[in-house]
C-alpha cells in the first residue's frame, strides 16, 4: 500500500472540495424541484403519478447524497485538526525531550 502523506492545509482544502461539489448539488436540486413545481400542475393520470414520483424518489437520493457529502466534509475537516493537534503535541514532546 502506498505511503498517504498530507497536512492540515490539504485537508482543509479537501474538506472545502467537498462542500462545493455539495453546494453544487444542492443548486441541481433545487433547480430540479423548480421545474418540477412549474410542471406539477400539468401532469395529469398515471404518467403524472409517475412523473411526481420520480421526482420524489431524485430528491430523497439527492438529499442522502448531500447528506454524505456534508458528513465526509466534516470527517475531513475534524482530521485536519486532529492531525494538527498531534502534530503540535508531537512538536511539544520532543521540544521538552531535548531541552528546547
Amino acid at each position: 500500500m502506498a505511503e498517504m502523506k498530507t497536512d492540515a492545509a490539504t485537508l482543509a482544502q479537501e474538506a472545502g472540495n467537498f462542500e462545493r461539489i455539495s453546494g453544487d448539488l444542492k443548486t441541481q436540486i433545487d433547480q430540479v424541484e423548480s421545474t418540477a413545481g412549474s410542471l406539477q400542475g400539468q401532469w395529469r393520470g398515471a404518467a403524472g403519478t409517475a412523473a411526481q414520483a420520480a421526482v420524489v424518489r431524485f430528491q430523497e437520493a439527492a438529499n442522502k447524497h448531500k447528506q454524505e457529502l456534508d458528513e465526509i466534509s466534516t470527517n475531513i475537516r475534524q482530521a485536519g485538526v486532529q492531525y494538527s493537534r498531534a502534530d503540535e503535541e508531537q512538536q511539544q514532546a520532543l521540544s521538552s525531550q531535548m531541552g528546547f
